[in-house]
């Protein structure tokens, strides 16, 4: 089940710790000194006020956050994997990407609010959150609940409920294209005048849900469950195949001891220096190598889908065509690396440094690469992004003070308060 709040040891704020905690919080976003990230796992923050705080990144999985006020408030991008947010209210808030897995927002206010690709999946199934924190043995929140919460005119377009309960919701006038509303409860809803366009409903329980002026492709609603009927051959048909998931894998990577790391990398350097006759190609594929220390090494044409290199040390790394589709970066420092032609499609480089990196284009063999990557609060200053091809990337909020973008390809990249500046 979702979190009911009942975890030991919870820790209580007042409303003004936690406005020193939003405060320094805005600090580190904005990139200046004394900054911290707001890092409040299993907090309890019941009833305070946050509303029209901008808490984008924060770190609030299995926090209590019962009847608080969060009118408006900016949570991009934050981990609330778990979080307790029975009756809370959130109209007009932004949750563009948050993490809500196996969360607890039974009876939340949501009217109005921005929930762009928000993930609100059953989270029982995870080893960790999405920003890489381990979940606390015990704590297993299960799926989502969004019982009786009221989300008219919110905008959930691609937003993932997969396997939620969410019976007697208020998705009224909502915009709902492309999400994934697969094996949802959501028996009693109403979706009056709602856009569901592309919503895979696939299992989904709609029997008693209001639908009157919804915009719903048939082909979509016969998938679903409308009546007792249709229930009874569902539960005996076998259950289909999850859909693929977009994100990053979220099975939990496997660690190597810092010696065999080291053989990892040697084995490396005879590769390249031997042009593959000796050695063995570095692949880091899935490993967690969470703080490590790589500053000055030579990862060139290493393989690294789906590694885990958050908080990471990469000080003038030589990556130059390295292959890190998925990996997650977050937080790490690459200042000074050299990353011209690495493939980072779908990577997570959220507050990575890369001040005076090489990002430019490096022709190879196999063509241009194309970076696709989250580059949220990235500091840049100082790089080289010289003919680069950065569409649909996202830089929101990044540092680009004094980048060299002498034929980058930004097209379609997200730049909401990018600081672009000479």
């Amino acid at each position: 089940m979702a979190n009911d709040g009942k975890v030991k040891s919870r820790i209580r704020l007042t409303q003004e710790q936690l406005d020193r905690v939003c405060e320094r919080h805005v600090r580190f976003v904005e990139g200046r000194p004394n900054g911290a990230r707001a890092n409040l796992p299993f907090f309890d923050l019941t009833g305070l006020d946050l509303s029209g705080r901008n808490l984008t990144g924060a770190h609030l999985a299995g926090a209590t956050l019962q009847s608080a006020n969060l009118r408006e408030a900016v949570l991009d991008h934050a981990d609330l994997y778990g979080a307790d947010l029975r009756g809370a209210d959130l109209s007009g808030s932004r949750l563009f990407r948050t993490d809500l897995r196996g969360a607890n927002v039974r009876g939340a206010t949501m009217e109005g609010a921005t929930m762009v690709e928000v993930d609100l999946r059953d989270g029982s199934f995870a080893t960790k959150s999405s920003a890489g924190e381990l979940k606390v043995v015990g704590f297993e929140p299960g799926p989502a609940d969004m019982s009786s919460a009221i989300m008219a005119n919110a905008d959930m377009a691609r937003a993932k409920l997969s396997g939620s309960f969410a019976r007697q919701v208020d998705f009224s006038n909502s915009r709902l294209v492309g999400a994934r509303l697969d094996r949802v409860d959501l028996r009693g809803s109403n979706f009056t005048n709602a856009d569901m366009q592309g919503a895979d409903l696939t299992g989904a329980d709609l029997r008693g849900a209001r639908m009157d002026g919804a915009k719903v492709d048939q082909t979509d609603l016969a998938r679903a469950i409308r009546n007792d009927d249709d229930a009874v051959r569902h539960k005996a048909a076998p259950p289909p195949p999850p859909p693929p998931d977009p994100e990053p894998a979220e099975a939990a990577a496997i660690g190597i001891p810092a010696e065999e790391l080291s053989g990892l990398l040697r084995d490396h350097m005879l590769w390249l220096g031997t042009g593959g006759k000796q050695g063995r190609q570095l692949d880091l594929s899935g490993i967690n190598l969470e703080g490590a220390d790589l500053s000055g090494k030579i990862l060139t044409l290493a393989k690294g889908s789906g590694v885990l290199l958050r908080n990471a040390r990469l000080k003038g790394a030589q990556l130059q065509a390295a292959k890190f589709d998925g990996a997650d970066l977050r937080s790490a420092d690459l200042t000074g690396a050299d990353l011209r032609g690495a493939t980072l499609d779908r990577a997570i480089l959220i507050d990575a440094r890369l001040d005076r990196a090489n990002l430019g284009m490096l022709t190879i063999k196999a063509g241009e690469k194309v970076m696709r990557a989250s580059l949220v609060r990235a500091r840049m200053a100082g790089a080289s992004l010289a003919e680069a091809r950065m569409k649909g990337c996202d830089l929101t909020m990044a540092d680009l003070t004094g980048c060299d973008r002498a034929g980058a390809d930004l097209e379609g990249a997200i730049l909401e308060g990018t600081r672009l500046g000479a």
